[in-house]
């Protein structure tokens, strides 16, 4: 049967092993998912490595910025320990050692958050952008239907779309746009092919969170990307309410990216949105 939703494992498998390990990635890619969701940072001396945070402290039990940080030190931190003792030894990978466990498996895509940002960092933003798509071409890791790019970066859209086509790679942004660095400056909007939609961001006159009640956004905002041409994409962690899947399918939502994509699945196949592989 034709997938007609999209599953991604965020992090790898993150709700049962320690985000963007090895080990996690090589879970999810037992179970039936069309992506892999990563991200990538870069060291002081060039090198790109899988971590979510610009700082190590929350993941593993080494302190300190990527970016100030050779190599060698980023990987003599364990990133496995805080997770469980029973992963304690798990490194930071490499993005290159995770490019070639992703070139055994061309049936699925990689969805790749670039984390280094020219608002915060400058020109060093621009050339991890670089080091790291290098990596994906090295590994065949290229193309509209193998790779998505991800950012929370309206100068790293515009560098992409400077110097790469939409056949290379898909752009992926954050609703609302003032998720997006830059955003005031550049609308990042214009450089989307998919983009996540988060149901925050509105504030009372007052400046308090509207609490919205749910955590999938209006099914205005679902079709009004569709019809813009943009695939609209959800990310609810930990959330494996049955309810919230429904409303986000019936709301429009074609990418579903999840920490627990055993079970995301198990839910979107009940909905008829996608038929598991037997």
């Amino acid at each position: 049967m034709d997938t007609k939703v999209t599953l991604t494992g965020h992090r790898g498998w993150r709700a049962k092993y320690p985000e963007n390990t090895m080990l996690g990635f090589r879970k999810a890619l037992e179970i039936d998912v069309d992506a892999i969701e990563m991200d990538a940072h870069m060291t002081k001396d060039y090198q790109i490595v899988v971590c979510h945070d610009a700082d190590l402290a929350r993941t593993t039990d080494t302190k300190g910025k990527i970016f100030n940080m050779t190599l060698e030190e980023v990987r003599k931190a364990d990133a496995g320990i805080k997770f469980g003792e029973e992963f304690k030894g798990e490194k930071v990978p490499t993005f290159e050692e995770f490019a070639e466990l992703m070139a055994t498996r061309p049936d699925v895509k990689l969805l790749l958050e670039l984390k280094d940002y020219p608002e915060e960092l400058g020109d060093f933003a621009y050339a991890s952008a670089e080091a790291t798509l290098s990596i994906c071409k090295k590994y065949g890791i290229f193309g509209k239907d193998r790779l998505t790019v991800i950012t929370f970066s309206a100068g790293i859209c515009a560098w992409l779309r400077t110097r790469y086509t939409k056949e290379d790679f898909s752009i992926h942004g954050f609703y609302p746009k003032t998720c997006m660095r830059g955003w005031e400056k550049d609308d990042p909007y214009k450089y989307y092919d998919e983009v996540c939609l988060f149901n925050w961001g509105d504030k009372t006159p007052q400046g308090f969170p509207i609490d919205h009640g749910t955590p999938v956004a209006d099914k205005a905002r679902f079709t009004e990307f569709a019809l813009m041409g943009i695939k609209p994409c959800v990310y609810y962690g930990m959330n494996t309410d049955e309810n919230v899947y429904r409303q986000a399918f019936e709301n429009g939502a074609i990418g579903f990216t999840c920490d627990h994509p055993d079970v995301c699945g198990e839910i979107l196949d009940k909905l008829g949105a996608r038929k598991l592989k037997k």
